[in-house]
Order: structure tokens, then C-alpha cells, then sequence
């Protein structure tokens, strides 16, 4: 009887190793064609826009001249519509799911209440669009840590322009920034249209289905806070949001600071 167990463990045992080193191969493979798939997405990304540049560049120049119709200007304001809208899509999926893993992310000291301070004032004008204002709460005092600026910007950019997106005209936009225990707080309260209870878990997944248009129409693309919480969680820090108790929605970021 022993014998016998002991063979049927052998058995066993190499129709077990047989099975994993088939399902090794085929991740290998898999893995092997989602390369593949990625590096020829990037290429077709790149390729893409400069003829949509063109067509874009072309449209805003046509709606300039003097013999075409009102109806002709309308078209080719769509056109130049659609295409920007098109640029935005592929420039936000070449900086997310398309951008490469291998890439290393170097970080330096930064003074992330200076980084706030320009992008809020550079973001004034389009929120006057709609009527709003951006104030900036802070306590003037400079706020160190060790980011890679040109993303963290990019996360603090994508978080205001959506509080001016998702909130009403004659608005108020809140930005601010405070250092507790060599931690950074940061936030963006808006007061706008908030986000459904149901949605609070998909808001953070590539392509959410949580998007929707902004108070005005704006289009989503569903990848901006995919894209932001990847990079927080790169610095070893968090994201997420809040009810803001007036209306609408608080966003926060938690990083590591330096202490001043």
C-alpha cells in the first residue's frame, strides 16, 4: 500500500510540475504579446497626433477667413473641437497605461506650497470662464519634499482643472496645503456636483464608468484620477476624496514631507 501511495505521489507530483510549467509558459507568452500590444499602441499614440494637430491647426486658421458662412465656421469649430478633445485623449493615455514601466522616477527637493501657488494662479483664468474663484489656503510657509515635480503637477493640475469642470458657475474653489508630523496634507474642495455614493469605488479605475460631462458640458476621458493615484502611490503617498460638507467634493493627497 505504501508503494502504491508513493507512486501515485509521483504521479501526482509530475502532472503538477507539467501544469505549472505550462502555465509559466503561457504567462510568459502573454506577457511577451501585451509588450507587443503596448509598444505598438505608443507607436500608433505618437503617430497619430500630428496629423490631428494638423487638422486642428487647419480648422482654427479656415475659421479666420471672411468667405466662409456662419454655418461653415460652426462645422469648423467642431472639427477643431473634436480634434483638441482627440489630442487630450491620447496625450492622457500615452502619460497613463501606455507610458513605460521600466521608466525611473527621479525625485528631488521641491517646495510643494510654491508648486501649488503657481499652478492655482496659472488655473485663474479658466476658472474665471465659468465665473469661479480659486483661493489658496496656506500659512506662506514653504512645505519640502522629495517629488518628481512634472508629475506631481500633473496630479495637482488634473485635480483643479476637474474642481472647475464638475462645479457651478459663480463658484468657489478651494486649495490648500499644511505640513503635521512630516506629513503634507493637500486639498481641493469644490462646490459642485459631488459624486455619486454608488461611484465612490470606480472613480480611481482606468476608463471609470463614474465619468460624465461638467457643468457646462465638459467632455470627460475617465483616466485623470487613474493616472493621479498612480503617481501619489509612486511617492509613497495616498489619495482620496471626501463629501465636502457645503456640496460637492474634497480631494486629498498625503505625502511625505521633509520638515522645514
Amino acid at each position: 500500500m505504501i508503494s502504491r501511495t508513493l507512486k501515485n505521489s509521483k504521479g501526482n507530483l509530475t502532472v503538477l510540475t507539467q501544469h505549472n510549467r505550462q502555465l509559466q509558459q503561457s504567462l510568459e507568452e502573454l506577457e511577451r504579446v501585451n509588450k507587443n500590444y503596448l509598444r505598438i499602441m505608443r507607436v500608433m499614440a505618437h503617430d497619430l497626433r500630428n496629423p490631428l494637430s494638423g487638422i486642428t491647426g487647419l480648422a482654427s486658421v479656415l475659421m479666420d477667413e471672411e468667405e466662409f458662412s456662419d454655418d461653415s465656421k460652426y462645422m469648423l469649430k467642431l472639427i477643431e473641437t473634436t480634434g483638441l478633445h482627440s489630442m487630450e485623449m491620447i496625450n492622457e493615455l500615452l502619460k497613463s497605461g501606455l507610458e513605460d514601466d521600466n521608466e525611473i522616477l527621479v525625485k528631488q527637493q521641491f517646495d510643494l506650497r510654491s508648486l501649488l501657488y503657481d499652478s492655482v494662479e496659472l488655473l485663474q483664468f479658466r476658472a474665471k470662464e465659468k465665473n469661479q474663484q480659486i483661493v489658496f489656503e496656506n500659512d506662506n510657509k514653504p512645505v519640502l519634499a522629495e517629488i518628481n515635480h512634472e508629475k506631481i503637477w500633473r496630479v495637482v493640475n488634473n485635480l483643479i482643472v476637474n474642481a472647475i469642470k464638475f462645479s457651478y458657475s459663480n463658484s468657489t474653489i478651494k486649495v490648500g496645503i499644511k505640513e503635521n508630523n512630516h506629513l503634507v496634507l493637500i486639498w481641493v474642495a469644490d462646490n459642485g456636483m459631488g459624486i455619486a455614493p454608488e461611484q465612490k469605488e470606480v472613480v480611481f479605475e482606468m476608463f471609470t464608468p463614474a465619468k460624465r460631462n461638467g457643468t457646462h458640458g465638459e467632455q470627460p476621458f475617465g483616466l485623470g484620477l487613474s493616472i493621479s493615484k498612480k503617481i501619489i502611490e509612486l511617492h509613497n503617498g495616498k489619495i482620496w476624496f471626501e463629501n465636502n460638507v457645503d456640496k460637492g467634493t474634497i480631494f486629498y493627497i498625503e505625502l511625505p514631507g521633509l520638515g522645514t
